[in-house]
């Protein structure tokens, strides 16, 4: 998957790894936006907190509304099979917030 120069990456806690943050902003360009532990050795600043708390609640919210629309068991023969019902799923997901 390739991610396009100067993007920002989301992610939570379980993803603090400095070096990598360091490397990717200074070979891709791409910033790193991973919301920090309490003990950070690198805590950030309150308004990047903030900013940081709000994207990836928006984040978490969008993954569960996608999974309410999942059936108990997602049945397929093949990993193609099971791609293509997952793409479903999002596609679907899509067009419901399309409509409301």
């Amino acid at each position: 998957m390739a991610v396009a120069a100067e993007s920002k990456i989301y992610g939570d806690s379980a993803y603090t790894d400095y070096q990598v943050e360091d490397d990717m902003r200074e070979a891709e360009l791409i910033e790193l936006m991973i919301q920090r532990k309490s003990n950070s050795r690198r805590p950030d600043e309150p308004w990047i907190r903030f900013i940081k708390e709000q994207k990836r609640k928006g984040i978490e919210t969008s993954f569960s509304e996608i999974k309410a629309l999942f059936l108990r068991k997602i049945h397929a023969v093949t990993f193609k099979g099971f791609l293509i019902k997952l793409a479903m799923f999002i596609l679907a997901f899509t067009l419901n917030k399309l409509t409301n």
